[in-house]
């Protein structure tokens, strides 16, 4: 399994949500079942993240869909 971070919005908020998944689709199907209101999600690999504030990209990917 690999570390996930799941970037989603959903009709109240926007946040991310830690995942250990087998690819990108189960992560979201994990993420999907504890929101089923998904508006908006996106998926990194954990080891792309290194070096970068997560709550600063969380930010930015909102604005940039805005």
């Amino acid at each position: 399994m690999t570390a996930f971070s799941v970037f989603f919005c959903d009709q109240e908020r926007c946040s991310i949500q830690p995942v250990r998944a087998m690819d990108p689709d189960h992560a979201i199907d994990q993420v999907r079942r504890q929101v089923p209101d998904l508006r908006r999600v996106a998926v990194v690999p954990d080891e792309l993240l290194e070096g970068v504030d997560p709550q600063q990209l969380l930010r930015e990917w909102v604005q940039a869909r805005s």
